[in-house]
């Protein structure tokens, strides 16, 4: 009878985690547009269109949990909105802020076990702003 109960809430656990998970990317696939910041064009820029272009020295200056820039493989996101919510917490990002992310990005900042999945990679774009001179 004990492992029936102790089955039934694994299950049940999974079926909840399923579920929330599936509720977040839904809602960050509904608002993946890019975030309103004063350096972006009236249209929400691209990975392949985005001509805008940043020094070290200016992103620097984004570096708060208001205004929170991070340079990711030479392309510059303005995440500031997704600060809360990001699945690890914002505490887990609010460090790059301002800074090259890079190698936090690609290993979820664990090392070598592996980085965030195409999905997040994909939700990412949504807030390029531009690329790094």
């Amino acid at each position: 009878m004990k492992k029936f109960v102790a089955i039934s809430l694994i299950i049940f656990t999974m079926f909840i985690s399923y579920v929330a998970i599936g509720g977040f990317l839904q809602k960050q696939q509904k608002g993946s547009t890019v975030p309103e910041t004063t350096t972006s064009s009236a249209t929400a820029p691209t990975p392949s269109t985005s001509s805008k272009t940043f020094t070290v020295a200016e992103v620097a200056t984004h570096n708060s949990t208001s205004d929170c820039w991070l340079i990711i493989n030479n392309t510059v996101y303005d995440v500031s909105k997704f600060l809360g919510d990001h699945p690890g917490g914002a505490s887990i990002i609010i460090p790059y802020c301002g800074k090259e992310a890079t190698k936090a990005f690609d290993t979820q900042d664990r090392g070598s076990r592996g980085g965030h999945s195409s999905s997040a990679s994909s939700m990412l774009n949504g807030y390029q702003i531009g690329t790094l001179k």
